[in-house]
């Protein structure tokens, strides 16, 4: 019997990447059901999907309880969240949806409620001895000096980047750190009981902070961090996280995304396939290593754009 597998944030690129996914290759095992605030008429996913949910903004007003009801009058089996504020209220040990028997694809509610503080999870890896960013407090400020400053709360790069410290207003939901040095590498990563595997992805381009030229290639050391992360926290199906280099040339992680990326599918293109493998995983299946081939060497993937006429 199909499951039925409702996709969330449906005008992302990952949604289109995990839809398109599913109609190819696991259009027997699933229900496509996609949601998003937006009219379908406007979200590219909604041609490929068998129901779509046009839905409130998560910070509306009782945009909680519209969802639990929605899963519930749907009969939804599995719920992908795609974005940290979604993967915060729908853990995958939240009450309501275990009552539901709904599967959600988000970590647990302990770290999620760590991992939405960027302050909380510094300390977290950190005080396992994972590297990451000087912070800085106000007292410590150079007023010539440049930092890289971004919210304690958010995503997808967004009101992050370069000032001078003498620019630089404080409130209790910034942070203020180093300024490191490419490459900039997404460590895309699968992982299922005890088994993990992982690619490097060099960001060599990205539009809105979202990739668009990418290198593929193996790298130990990398590969050693990800396996320490992975011995303390219990990492999702499938996530991504981030590095890039310090002034002694060590690298530091700089964002830990609990999620698919919306890069994702520049690695399914390049071979390792960690959304096919999360898929067989959802579907019940025990296949998924046939999905994360290896590279040998280095393999460049570009993006480029896909013009959609919408019904």
């Amino acid at each position: 019997m199909k499951k039925k597998i409702l996709i969330l944030s449906g005008g992302t690129a990952t949604a289109w990447h995990l839809s398109k996914t599913i109609k190819n290759s696991f259009n027997d095992d699933f229900v496509l059901c996609i949601g998003d605030v937006n009219p379908p008429n406007l979200i590219p996913a909604s041609i490929l999907c068998e129901e779509y949910y046009q839905i409130p903004f998560i910070h509306d007003v009782g945009y909680y309880e519209y969802m639990i009801e929605l899963l519930k009058e749907k009969n939804i089996d599995i719920l992908v969240p795609l974005i940290d504020f979604d993967l915060v209220l729908f853990p995958n040990d939240n009450i309501d949806l275990i009552k539901l028997n709904v599967y959600s694809t988000a970590p647990n509610g302990q770290l999620m409620n760590i991992s939405k503080s960027k302050t909380d999870l510094s300390k977290l890896l950190s005080g396992n001895g994972i590297l990451l960013p000087r912070i800085y407090n106000q007292s410590e400020i150079e007023p010539n000096k440049e930092y890289f400053v971004k919210p304690d709360s958010g995503f997808g790069s967004k009101n992050a980047g370069v000032l001078a410290g003498k620019n630089i207003v404080f409130s209790d939901n910034i942070i203020v750190q180093d300024i490191l040095h490419h490459p900039e590498i997404t460590m895309e990563i699968f992982r299922k009981d005890d088994y993990l595997s992982c690619i490097c992805r060099e960001r060599l381009e990205t539009k809105a902070g979202v990739c668009t030229k990418a290198r593929f290639y193996e790298d130990v050391e990398i590969g050693e961090i990800i396996h320490r992360i992975h011995a303390f926290i219990e990492l999702p199906l499938a996530c991504c996280i981030q590095f890039m280099k310090n002034n002694d040339n060590k690298w530091c992680l700089t964002d830990f995304n609990m999620r698919l990326g919306a890069g994702t599918a520049l690695s399914s293109a390049a071979g390792f396939d960690i959304s096919a493998a999360f898929l067989s995983v959802l579907a019940g299946k025990n296949n998924f290593k046939e999905y994360l081939k290896k590279i040998s060497g280095e393999l460049f993937v570009v993006r480029v754009y896909n013009e959609i006429v919408m019904p």
